[in-house]
């Protein structure tokens, strides 16, 4: 297969068709991302990327088709933090050692749209969420993938290294502004993010203030059992 500088690509045996335009994001992903990002820490899977913290906290960022436009492969570029106490809280009712691993576009105490310049938008004078959305065209596959690669390197990575820290991220959830959307209920993303490491009277302090979704959420129960659980281990109250 021949690939011309991230457009149309033709296969062999098929009467010359026109592949798909997901191909040329895969290969946009290939050239102006993967490299970027591994630079930076990053775990590539497919058009998956992870980087974790030592705390285990993780940041994921993925990539999510649409088709929309029959000209152009139109893709959202969106991550998500996920400490590592909040991901037992979504896998409490995993078997020990059966926890998938957090996905993009997946649960996240926070989320946030890498946002494209008005030459790499599908929409760039709509509103949200569809200026959030890329255009990767025959013809701009170059442009489009510097753009792209250029928001990640200035803007993302740098943003999400900074969330990876509890404390930044506390004090994002608690003033969020787009296009960084905050997921969980404050009060429990500051129990996630304190449950560590703050003294039990003030985790409860905090339970005190949680609004239960139904009779049957446990986050409660969970909570308190986890708190038992770090006690065990060692650490002071």
């Amino acid at each position: 297969m021949t690939v011309d500088n991230l457009g149309p690509a033709r296969r062999r045996g098929r009467g010359d068709a026109l592949l798909k335009p997901v191909s040329s994001l895969n290969l946009l992903v290939k050239q102006h991302v993967a490299p970027m990002l591994k630079a930076a820490g990053f775990k590539r899977s497919g058009r998956t990327f992870r980087l974790v913290a030592d705390n285990g906290d993780q940041a994921v960022l993925g990539f999510a088709r649409h088709y929309t436009d029959p000209g152009a492969a139109v893709f959202d570029v969106s991550y998500g933090i996920v400490p590592a106490p909040y991901w037992e809280w979504i896998n409490r009712h995993a078997a020990d050692g059966d926890s998938r691993a957090p996905v993009a576009f997946g649960p996240a105490v926070l989320s946030g749209e890498v946002i494209p310049p008005p030459h790499a938008a599908h929409a760039p004078d709509a509103g949200m969420p569809f200026r959030a959305r890329w255009a990767l065209r025959a013809d701009n596959g170059l442009v489009c993938g510097e753009a792209l690669a250029t928001a990640l390197h200035d803007d993302t990575v740098p943003q999400i290294v900074h969330l990876l820290d509890r404390s930044n991220l506390l004090r994002e959830c608690r003033r969020p502004a787009l296009p960084v959307v905050r997921r969980v209920p404050l009060t429990r993303v500051e129990i996630f993010l304190r449950l560590d490491e703050a003294p039990v009277e003030e985790i409860e302090s905090l339970l005190a203030d949680v609004q239960l979704t139904s009779p049957g959420d446990q986050f409660i129960t969970w909570t308190r059992r986890r708190l038992s659980t770090r006690n065990g281990s060692g650490l002071e109250a």
